[in-house]
């Protein structure tokens, strides 16, 4: 055989492809992400028509209110309040925290008697509604059950603890009414003995407790008669 002439190889045969999964997505991101949408920051701007607000900063969000399922109540009988939300069972000032609740004989209320039914039979969920006030106290169950003393206690403050905005200050049908909401407003910070939150509390602003116009010693809450979860707050 000529030297020019050499065999080649017979040609290896082809190996099957194969395709392999992830089990997991994996997902990777630049490392210096820019957003496209710039941050907007928009603030309560309440009605400038009217009278104006008195403090320094009365529009601040506080305890936004959350989403809740709609409930139906429906009772045949008669409905009873908790011993503890009758006439003056307790001592307590609707300007402070729930945490200051006292007995008539001065002992503070306890975790199991905070989380005791607040009504006879219990409800899921019941409103509170004053006469001074434009606005309904909503109180649901927070064990998901039944609503407890607690459940009353915490609704009633949070909600009066909710600042107003320039067209609820507007509501008050006479210029009295607004000065006497105005001096519930200044004696409310003026109460406290320390600077800082003196001022933290002037700086919030008017809330819907300052509504009430001084009238802020509770005195329990009793069934309209109307409906089983329709409630009145009684105050003085």
């Amino acid at each position: 055989m000529p030297a020019w002439i050499r065999p080649t190889s017979a040609p290896s045969q082809a190996r099957p492809k194969t395709v392999r999964f992830a089990y997991k997505n994996a997902f990777y991101s630049p490392q210096n992400p820019v957003s496209s949408l710039p941050a907007v920051s928009t603030p309560i701007t309440p009605p400038s028509t009217g009278y104006g607000l008195p403090g320094p900063s009365p529009y601040p969000l506080s305890y936004p209110p959350q989403a809740q399922p709609a409930t139906s109540v429906k009772y045949a009988g008669p409905i009873h309040a908790h011993r503890l939300l009758d006439t003056s069972a307790v001592t307590y000032d609707l300007m402070e925290h729930p945490s200051v609740i006292m007995t008539r004989n001065n002992y503070s209320l306890s975790t199991p008697t905070l989380r005791e039914q607040a009504t006879t039979p219990p409800l899921p969920f019941l409103t509170i509604t004053s006469i001074h006030l434009p606005w309904v106290i909503k109180v649901y169950a927070s064990n998901g059950v039944y609503v407890t003393l607690e459940d009353i206690f915490d609704s009633i403050y949070r909600t009066l603890r909710t600042n107003i905005t320039n067209a609820e200050f507007n509501m008050f049908s006479t210029q009295d009414d607004r000065r006497r909401a105005t001096r519930a407003y200044e004696k409310r910070y003026r109460r406290l003995g320390n600077t800082r939150a003196y001022e933290e509390e002037k700086r919030g602003g008017m809330k819907r407790v300052d509504f009430l116009m001084g009238h802020t010693t509770f005195l329990g809450i009793s069934n309209s008669s109307r409906r089983p979860d329709e409630w009145q707050l009684r105050v003085a």
